[in-house]
C-alpha cells in the first residue's frame, strides 16, 4: 500500500487502533498544527507517558510514497547530530515521533533570528552538521545518469509535475543547465529547509521538521532551496528564509557560489512553481495563486545564464 491509497484517520479511535496494533498502546490527546500537506495528533503513550506526535497524510496530498523514507532520514540526520524528532513507528500510512517543544511558526523564526545571533548560528550549524555527517565518500559518489534521475524527481517531474506548468519546456532547460553542473559532493538533503520547519523556543533552535522531501543529492541542494526568493518573506536582503544574509550562510557553511549552487537555486524556483500548481489545485482556486509561474521561470534561467 503506499501513501496515495491508504485509507485517511477520520477520528482519534482510529489512531489508537494503529498504534496499538504495532504494539504502542497511545491516547490522542489533542490534534496539532497541519502542514501543507501532512496532519498531526499530539499522543500521550500509554506507558510511561512520553509525549509523541502522530503524522499522516492529508486529504488532497499529491505524495506517492510512505513514511519509511521519511522515518529512515531522520534517524541518520540524528545519527549526525541534527535536531530531528525520534522515529518511534513507521509504515506507509503514518509515522509516530518523539514531540519537540516549541513553535515552527513563521513570524516566532523570523522574529528570534532578528534578535538572536545565537539562533542564526543553531540553523547554520544543523545545516552544516547534516552535510558533513552524511557526506557520500568521493570514491562513491554517483555520476551524472544518478544526478538526472535526482534532478527530475526533484522537481516532480516523473510525477507529471511539469506538464501542470504552462510553460513546461523552460522548466526543462533549466533542469538540462543544471546537469551540466555536474554532480560534486552528495550528502542527506532534508529538502525543505526553511522557516516553517525549524523549531524555535527560547531564543534557540529546538527542532528540525517535516523530513517527507529528504534524500541524497549535491549538497548544494538544501542551500540553494534555503536562498530561494520564495523564502524571503518580505526580507530581500536575507537571502536565507528570511533570517540570514547569502554571504554569512555560505561563509558558515565553508560553500562556495558556484555555478552549481546557482542551479540547484534555479531549481527551487522551478520546483516551486509546480508545488504552487499543485497547491492551486488542491484548494481549489485559480492557477497562479500561490506562485506566478512566469516570474519564477525568469528569474530561474537568469540564475544559470549568470553562473
Amino acid at each position: 500500500m503506499d501513501a496515495q491509497s491508504a485509507k485517511p484517520f477520520g477520528d482519534p479511535s482510529a489512531i489508537e487502533d494503529w498504534c496499538a496494533q504495532r504494539d504502542l498502546p497511545v491516547r490522542v490527546a489533542a490534534p496539532l498544527g497541519d502542514g501543507a500537506l501532512n496532519l498531526h495528533w499530539a499522543l500521550e503513550q500509554v506507558e510511561g507517558g512520553a509525549a509523541l506526535v502522530f503524522r499522516c497524510r492529508g486529504e488532497g496530498h499529491w505524495i506517492t510514497a510512505g513514511f519509511e523514507a521519511e522515518a529512515r532520514a531522520m534517524t541518520l540526520a540524528r545519527q549526525a547530530g541534527v535536531l530531528a524528532p525520534a522515529v518511534v513507528l513507521a509504515g506507509a500510512q503514518a509515522l509516530v515521533m518523539t514531540r519537540l517543544e516549541g513553535s515552527a511558526g513563521r513570524e516566532a523564526a523570523l522574529a528570534t533570528a532578528a534578535e538572536s545571533p545565537a539562533f542564526r548560528q543553531d540553523v547554520t550549524s544543523q545545516l552544516h552538521r547534516l552535510r558533513a555527517g552524511t557526506t557520500i565518500d568521493p570514491d562513491e559518489s554517483p555520476g551524472e545518469p544518478w544526478l538526472a534521475q535526482v534532478i527530475d524527481a526533484y522537481i516532480a517531474a516523473p510525477q507529471g509535475g511539469l506538464e501542470l506548468l504552462t510553460q513546461p519546456e523552460r522548466a526543462r532547460a533549466v533542469a538540462a543547465a543544471a546537469l551540466e553542473t555536474g554532480v560534486g559532493r552528495v550528502c542527506l538533503n532534508h529538502g525543505d529547509f526553511r522557516t516553517g520547519n525549524l523549531l524555535v523556543q527560547g531564543g534557540g533552535l529546538s527542532g528540525v521538521l517535516d523530513w517527507e522531501f529528504a534524500g541524497y543529492r549535491p549538497e548544494e541542494a538544501d542551500v540553494g532551496w534555503m536562498l530561494s526568493s520564495a523564502w524571503r518573506y518580505g526580507r530581500p536582503d536575507l537571502d536565507a528564509s528570511g533570517l540570514i544574509a547569502r554571504e554569512p550562510l555560505l561563509d558558515a557553511l565553508g560553500q562556495a557560489p558556484t555555478a552549481r549552487l546557482a542551479a540547484w537555486e534555479a531549481l527551487a524556483l522551478v520546483r516551486w512553481a509546480v508545488i504552487a500548481r499543485r497547491q492551486d489545485q488542491r484548494q481549489h482556486v485559480q492557477a497562479g495563486t500561490n506562485a506566478d509561474e512566469g516570474a519564477l521561470l525568469d528569474e530561474a534561467e537568469a540564475l544559470v545564464a549568470a553562473a
